[in-house]
């Protein structure tokens, strides 16, 4: 009888491989692929393997949706990409996919901050670059004004030359 019982059970769950978990969830196989490369990332981050564990989290967010694997996929490659670039625009394109796949996750909350941080850090970076162009153009003005106040300094010593 338990024998009947665990060969159902074995077939459901061998036929089942193709049956998806849900809405984004992905099949039976793809959860379990992507929950491993998830756990080896982690492992690689507690390594110090920062881009060994990128590769994995590139891996599952590359992978079919796997919602509670790929989300946390994607805020984790969204960290790991600020850390080494800050600001830089693959990780709010991260963010954003989080935010438009998986609306309602708990790392889609946590990414809201994140995402508001990278934002002010992009603006920032714009205002630099704009007021270091002011700078340069103010600087070439100074410079300029210099010469001209050098250029009537030398003048007025010749006018008053030829005055005596």
């Amino acid at each position: 009888m338990r024998s009947g019982v665990f060969i159902i059970s074995l077939a459901a769950l061998l036929g089942g491989g193709c049956a998806t978990t849900g809405p984004g969830g992905g099949t039976f196989l793809d959860r379990y692929s992507g929950s491993r490369q998830l756990a080896q990332a982690e492992t690689m981050l507690k390594e110090g393997d920062s881009h060994g564990a990128a590769h994995a989290l590139e891996a599952v967010c590359n992978a079919p949706a796997v919602a509670g694997v790929t989300d946390e996929a994607l805020f984790r490659l969204a960290l790991l990409t600020l850390k080494s670039k800050p600001g830089s625009a693959q990780a709010q394109q991260l963010l954003k996919r989080l935010k438009k796949e998986y609306p309602g996750s708990q790392w889609t909350a946590l990414a809201a901050p994140v995402a508001d941080l990278a934002n002010s850090l992009e603006e920032q970076r714009r205002q630099n670059r704009v007021l270091r162009g002011s700078n340069q153009a103010l600087s070439r003005e100074i410079t300029e004004l210099n010469q001209r106040l050098e250029q009537l300094k030398t003048l007025d010593q010749e006018l008053e030359k030829k005055a005596r």
